[in-house]
């Protein structure tokens, strides 16, 4: 495969039209994973992320014929990725609920000793709190904090206005704030120990 390493973008697609089925397999090995670390800013579920790198790479195999790529292969495959990733997120904002109907005492957050808990348990603890935020919620913080996207892009990426974003990121934050509160000390002494602040939210 590293044979094909030393090929252009025009000639790898020229091979694709021509059925060849190792230069896909060069394409297929070389950015499968990136790509699937790239859904996962998005998605944050790795069998959905490794569902969408799979279907890029067949729609490309399955069109090899007749695909027009005008834009270089690397930016093609991750702009497809991004917008699937993002359909999908707009599939499950379809089906969610607005509202968590489960009590805050009854999630496995609550039900840890605060007073036994070292720095990987609370990295742990952070990400469960906002696996625990109403899954609209969710998707949003995560597209805002681990994606980057602004409100505004985040309110054309799911069609969705602006107050919308900014209403469920204050209920994200309001409630990431009270699940955290009782451990805000551990918190602050991990930083003095000179942690860095993204060591703890890494996995938002």
């Amino acid at each position: 495969m590293d044979s094909f390493s030393s090929h252009s973008d025009a000639e790898l697609l020229s091979l694709l039209s021509q059925d060849n089925k190792k230069a896909f397999e060069y394409l297929f090995h070389q950015f499968y994973t990136p790509l699937c670390r790239f859904s996962l800013k998005y998605v944050r579920q790795e069998e959905a992320t490794e569902e969408i790198v799979q279907e890029v790479f067949l729609y490309i195999w399955e069109k090899r014929n007749i695909i027009q790529i005008k834009s270089s292969l690397k930016a093609y495959l991750f702009t497809a990725v991004k917008n699937r990733s993002i359909n999908y997120l707009k599939a499950q904002m379809d089906h969610l609920e607005d509202a968590d109907n489960l009590p805050e005492d009854k999630h496995p957050f609550y039900q840890e000793n605060e007073d036994n808990i070292d720095h990987q348990e609370l990295v742990k603890f952070v990400g469960l709190a906002v696996d625990n935020l109403p899954n609209r919620c969710k998707i949003i913080f995560n597209l805002s904090r681990n994606s980057g996207l602004t409100y505004q892009e985040i309110s054309e990426e799911l069609n969705i206005s602006k107050k919308t974003v900014e209403a469920q990121m204050s209920i994200a934050l309001k409630r990431l704030r009270e699940s955290l509160s009782m451990h805000w000390d551990k918190i602050v002494l991990i930083l003095a120990l000179g942690l860095m602040l993204e060591q703890i939210f890494n996995l938002f």
